[in-house]
């Protein structure tokens, strides 16, 4: 329940020539403000020493002190807003939040108050609040050429305090919360235009300009993020104008100077530029704020907005947090470095005059910024995974912004060519890497991508490489790489050609390294000669490499750094931060475990930020009592990181139904996704095999991604769940499982799926349920007929004739090479 505020606020009128009067309030607050410039930290006494100089000059008048001890005798239990109403620039100058009655201390901070500014005499009549839920914006602006030093904002910490203070409505539904990544000006403007937020808050730098010419009109200035990363100035004209008819109802400036103005026009200055063009709410920062200070203000206000409190009372309490910024901060080092070591541990427990910058001009301190009265629709949790071809991708990438924005810089500056992304699994090195191929390709480059896992053959790869040639760029593939040609040889060539194909804008993406890595040594080569993938992988990333001048773009994922890889290309990932952790847990973890934040700080610890882990961890404490949990999680705590991954999985199946557990075992029989009709084939003598499926969806055994061309879901065993399977001695799927998937590959391909892509697919399904005939016959009608059409007469030779030419029915292999035009061939040659 809110909070009960008295209806009536007491409005203080201060007269217009109040400092013509009291030339001694100018000063004081002039040299206030110099301590914040200078950076020095303002004490509580300082604090008091000008809120009393406010107050005697106020009771001046001799009804107000009378009036005001009237005002709280009739708000009995109720909290007393208080207005400073005034249009007078010079009497908006002055330090307000700092007032202080001589009984009840700091009316901005003290409980059972509220203090606020009204600048407009006739303020708009206000718009009806619409129905939540309530729509929240939190956009932060980082831009590369800032001071990484002194001017660089945790917007990391930021975001994880917000999340902290808003999942719990946000599972509920009550609240929706988006966190771009992208400090644009033009991001903005898409999020205000689809998003539609009604709280916006806004982290980055501002500044308030004094042109030196004489008449010259000052104004506020904000740094958002140029295309290339750097810093964009938007004037404060641009950013009214972005506002100006927007559904925000409260917009927080969280940037330093936000809220200053000049002396003679109240409409410069953004905060009060806002509040003139008629947004309900205006929060700005008088002075430059400490960055801790501004991340404690945003969560605790908007924990009580949350809460349906109204503005100025979440306001009050968002004072109240940043009363003692740095106490219990484990940054206080690094923003007190203009104290020794000796007395920083002293200024955890002083105000430093923080608490006091939240300014709020408002037209009408109880207008809401929704109506609380509707139904809340809490947020579906299932997710559905992205593909970037043979790679699969989490549903939305979330967090590592640190390392994101780094990375997006160096590509933007041409200073990164090739990267390596290494670290334990469950740490999101494909996730990051596929955020840079999917950036990438939003700007114009081709991307290909292959995952070193079961079922992606390099082969395949190749396809793919090789299929979108043009007619003469195939031959001349065909004529500069001949089948006899080294690897190295065809991998420099065709990379060659694809870049002129693609107006040098090429990217290729390989995942998973480690499953061919050997695991002491960490290279690829595994000494099996040439023909092996390890050999070849070897030799195409060689030639990459001598290409990424030209504008080849290399991305590479494993656990482990590959032998002579440089260390300026290399990224080691480190364990996810908490509030990446946070953002990884709000759609699986329950209710409960935002409800107890320590619980939630010690399950990132023990998983230390494994978001794989995490997954698990959540599926298998579904059905958990909440003793069995704490135990599951004290055992989890001793274990290694992929001992936990085992463990939570061992925990999950272990409480599935049987028939749930049969159908997982056959899972393996497919090595690509496929629609539910190709589930439900494997399980046609189970008891309802699509609600087997979503069984072992609901706790993350199986991976949705949506199927584009058909316009359905897809679905896969998880490769970790596959490999726990072997792990533990499960048999693979019987030679009549592997037949069903295969008929089904082949049904797909002949009903819905044309593809030169599933024409491979159902090739190696029949394969590997051993039929052999079949899957070369198929492979002479549907693969050699389009690639000989498409001139790839090289692919023909040294991948697919090798392949039917090895068959034991000789009809199928002279057909191939006839069809090829290589009668001449002796059959001993494959």
């Amino acid at each position: 329940m809110p909070t009960p505020v008295h209806p009536q606020p007491f409005v203080i009128q201060p007269p217009a020539d109040l400092v013509q009067q009291q030339p001694a309030l100018r000063h004081a607050s002039q040299a206030l403000a110099r301590h914040y410039a200078a950076g020095h930290f303002v004490n509580e006494d300082a604090l008091k020493a000008i809120g009393q100089q406010l107050w005697q000059a106020l009771a001046l008048d001799a009804a107000l002190a009378p009036a005001f001890d009237q005002a709280r005798q009739q708000a009995g239990a109720h909290i007393l807003p208080v207005l400073i109403d005034s249009p007078a620039a010079a009497i908006q100058q002055l330090p307000w939040e700092t007032l202080y009655h001589p009984l009840h201390g700091f009316l901005g901070k003290t409980n059972g108050f509220t203090l606020a500014r009204r600048v407009l005499a006739q303020p708009p009549a206000p718009l009806a609040p619409e129905p939540g839920p309530l729509r929240v914006l939190l956009f932060t602006t980082l831009p590369d050429d800032i001071d990484a030093e002194k001017s660089r904002l945790d917007v990391e910490e930021e975001q994880a305090q917000l999340l902290e203070a808003l999942t719990g409505w946000i599972l509920q539904g009550l609240v929706v919360l988006e966190m771009p990544d992208d400090g644009r000006f033009s991001t903005l403007q898409d999020y205000l235009q689809n998003f539609q937020p009604q709280l916006l808050f806004f982290s980055g730098h501002g500044k308030f300009v004094q042109p030196p010419y004489r008449d010259a009109t000052p104004y506020a200035t904000l740094l958002f993020e140029s295309a290339t990363g750097g810093s964009e100035v938007i004037h404060e004209d641009q950013m009214a104008n972005l506002l100006l008819g927007s559904s925000v109802q409260c917009v927080v400036l969280s940037a330093c100077e936000s809220g200053m103005t000049a002396s003679d026009a109240l409409t410069n200055g953004l905060t009060w530029r806002l509040s003139q063009l008629g947004l309900p709410h205006v929060i700005g920062m008088r002075e430059s704020v400490l960055d801790r200070a501004g991340t404690l203000f945003a969560r605790h206000f908007c924990d009580a907005v949350a809460r349906r409190e109204r503005i100025d009372v979440a306001l009050q309490q968002g004072r109240q947090a940043i009363t003692t910024p740095l106490k219990d901060s484990p940054y206080l080092l690094k923003e007190s470095t203009k104290a020794s070591a000796k007395d920083s541990s002293g200024l955890a427990e002083q105000s430093l005059g923080q608490w006091c910058l939240p300014m709020l001009i408002t037209q009408e301190p109880s207008l809401l910024l929704i109506d609380w009265h509707f139904t809340p629709q809490p947020a579906a949790t299932q997710l559905i995974n992205q593909t970037l071809q043979t790679i699969t991708l989490p549903p939305r990438f979330l967090g590592r912004r640190m390392e994101l924005r780094q990375l997006q810089s160096r590509l933007r500056q041409g200073q990164l060519r090739q990267l390596l992304i290494t670290g334990p699994g469950g740490q999101g090195k494909t996730a990051l890497a596929g955020k840079l191929a999917q950036t990438l390709q939003a700007r114009g480059y081709q991307v290909f991508a292959w995952s070193a896992r079961p079922g992606h053959t390099w082969g395949d790869f190749l396809f793919e490489l090789e299929f979108p040639l043009t007619q003469e760029n195939a031959e001349r593939y065909n004529r500069m790489a001949p089948s006899d040609a080294s690897e190295a040889k065809r991998a420099s060539v065709l990379l060659r050609l694809l870049l002129q194909q693609y107006g040098d804008r090429l990217v290729l993406f390989f995942d998973n390294l480690e499953t061919i890595q050997d695991p002491t040594t960490h290279t690829l080569t595994d000494g099996s000669g040439a023909s092996s993938t390890n050999h070849r992988l070897v030799a195409w990333i060689t030639a990459a490499q001598t290409l990424t001048q030209q504008g080849l773009i290399l991305l590479l994922t494993s656990r482990w750094q590959l032998p002579g890889w440089p260390d300026a290309d290399h990224l080691p990932l480190t364990h996810a931060s908490y509030g990446d952790f946070l953002q990884m847990a709000r759609p699986q973890l329950p209710l409960s475990f935002f409800q107890d934040l320590n619980r939630l700080r010690r399950l990132h610890r023990t998983l230390h930020g494994n978001g794989r882990g995490l997954t698990f961890f959540a599926a298998a404490i579904q059905s958990m009592p909440s003793q069995a949990e704490t135990a599951f999680l004290a055992t989890l705590a001793h274990a290694e990181i992929e001992t936990q991954t085992d463990m939570a999985l061992a925990q999950i199946v272990q409480h599935l139904a049987p028939a749930a557990v049969t159908l997982l075992h056959r899972l393996p029989a497919y090595q690509t996704p496929v629609p539910l009709e190709g589930i439900v084939k494997l399980a046609l003598d189970l008891p309802a095999p699509d609600a087997l499926l979503e069984q072992l969806l609901a706790v993350s055994l199986i991976e949705p991604s949506y199927a584009y061309d058909l316009q359905t879901l897809e679905y896969q065993l998880s490769p970790l769940v596959g490999a726990w399977l072997r792990q533990q001695g499960i048999p693979a799927p019987s030679q009549a499982l592997l037949q069903t998937a295969a008929r089904y590959q082949r049904y797909l391909f002949e009903q819905e799926r044309r593809t030169l892509t599933q024409a491979i697919i159902v090739h190696g399904a029949l394969r590997l349920a051993g039929e052999t005939d079949a899957a070369d016959r198929f492979a002479l009608d549907w693969i050699l007929g389009p690639l000989s059409r498409q001139g790839l007469y090289e692919t023909l030779l040294t991948e697919w004739l090798p392949i039917i030419c090895q068959s034991a029915n000789a009809q199928i292999r002279g057909e191939a090479l006839n069809q090829t035009g290589k009668q001449h061939l002796h059959l001993g040659n494959f």
